[in-house]
């Protein structure tokens, strides 16, 4: 029984690791793997196991199996080693790049580029300096291993093979990983476990085809060991589950910068100034009730700013007033730019449909300026900006 495997790995977009200092020099562990592969193992348990209570209670087992856990009942130490191997002495300094003109509602706005849109918080701020990142192009190796003696040691295998490719296809590690950042792809052909970790085609049509092919793939492996359950609508968390998941192919580009630069842009002029959000959330800084803020679905916090002395404000979530401020919901859509075997640059949106805060919360203006308000009612926005901003195709799986 195969039970490690060792694969080249290679950047894609700017890797931005910090370490004990996140403003220091960029550091490539086996924590940024850990954690970014345990929520990946999630997601895919989520989607056999399903999110009610007995089905959270398998799910929480298998991935303590996997990864360990402090739980009492189910803890114990890693099934799963991880060893990260590369250069790391050629990090670079980020620099914003020049505003650039855009034409919304009949206005000539300056705008950050696309790539600074997406990568907003990079560049220092207040004095700090900016971020340090490993670029695009950077190669290392990566060891996964299961440790000896591991009970089931199949099992825990497959899963963590199953999240792996989840991150390289779907993910990404690192600051500003759902905005394209910390994107990885392989660097030669691998094939474990049933499920190809290098995309071959060099049209969205088969890209789409690879990677319907790897999630059916991927859920399969997981159910090998658990039996599927009902899953609630809409999920308790990010689950791999074609009712509360999408994927779509965004489009094909020449270069990674050029990919990031598209999709980021897409992004910036979809969103500025958008209505009603733009007329109405100036309202509601104000004093005036409104029916929700739209935009707050892209995650949390929103901050709204206007020209003139127009008023400003931070969206976030609360239950109830003077109660702890949910101020940071991620982003359920992430981003993502994979290079493949031909040497096209493909962008992978996937949006997990579940539910955007706890139940009976309700967004909030950061300094109590507006009253509470209602949660968007869906991610129908997020959905209407992957159709208005590419000719995406979408990737359907069981």
């Amino acid at each position: 029984m195969t039970s490690e495997l060792t694969i080249t790995m290679e950047s894609v977009t700017p890797l931005f690791l910090g370490g004990a200092n996140p403003r220091g020099a960029p550091e490539l562990r086996p924590p940024s793997f850990r954690g970014a592969m345990r929520y990946w193992l999630r997601a895919a348990l989520g989607g056999v196991c399903g999110d009610d209570e007995a089905g959270l209670s398998v799910a929480r087992e298998a991935e303590a199996r996997v990864f360990g856990s402090t739980d009492e009942q189910c803890g114990g130490a890693s099934s799963i080693t991880l060893r990260v191997k590369g250069d790391l002495s050629k990090p670079e300094e980020y620099q914003r790049a020049p505003a650039v003109c855009v034409e919304k509602n009949g206005e000539r706005l300056r705008q950050p580029t696309g790539r600074d849109y997406l990568y907003w918080s990079m560049p220092g701020f207040g004095g700090e300096p900016n971020r340090k990142y490993y670029p695009a192009g950077y190669k290392f190796s990566l060891n996964l291993s299961v440790r000896p003696g591991v009970i089931d040691g199949r099992a825990v295998f497959q899963q963590a093979i199953g999240a792996l490719w989840l991150l390289v296809q779907l993910g990404g590690i690192g600051s500003r990983s759902r905005r394209t950042a910390g994107s990885l792809s392989v660097v030669e052909p691998l094939a474990v476990e049933g499920l190809s970790f290098a995309l071959h085609s060099s049209d969205s049509s088969g890209i789409v085809q690879e990677l319907k092919e790897g999630l059916n793939n991927v859920r399969r492996l997981f159910q090998e060991h658990i039996s599927p359950r009902r899953l609630a609508q809409p999920a308790e968390f990010d689950v791999l589950h074609s009712g509360v998941c999408k994927v779509w192919v965004l489009g094909i580009w020449p270069s990674s910068q050029q990919a990031v630069e598209a999709i980021g842009a897409a992004m910036r002029d979809f969103r500025t100034y958008r209505e009603p959000d733009h007329s109405q959330v100036a309202k509601w800084l104000s004093g005036t009730t409104i029916p929700t803020v739209e935009r707050a679905v892209f995650g949390l916090p929103l901050p709204f700013r206007y020209s003139n002395n127009g008023p400003k404000g931070v969206v976030q979530g609360r239950t109830k007033p003077k109660e702890q401020a949910i101020d940071r919901r991620a982003s359920p859509l992430w981003l993502k730019i994979s290079k493949t075997q031909t040497g096209a640059f493909v962008g992978i949106a996937t949006l997990f449909k579940s539910r955007f805060l706890p139940e009976g919360e309700k967004l909030h203006e950061q300094n109590e300026k507006g009253l509470p308000l209602p949660l968007p009612s869906s991610y129908a926005l997020i959905e209407q900006f992957i159709k208005e901003g590419f000719s995406a195709q979408e990737v359907t799986f069981d």
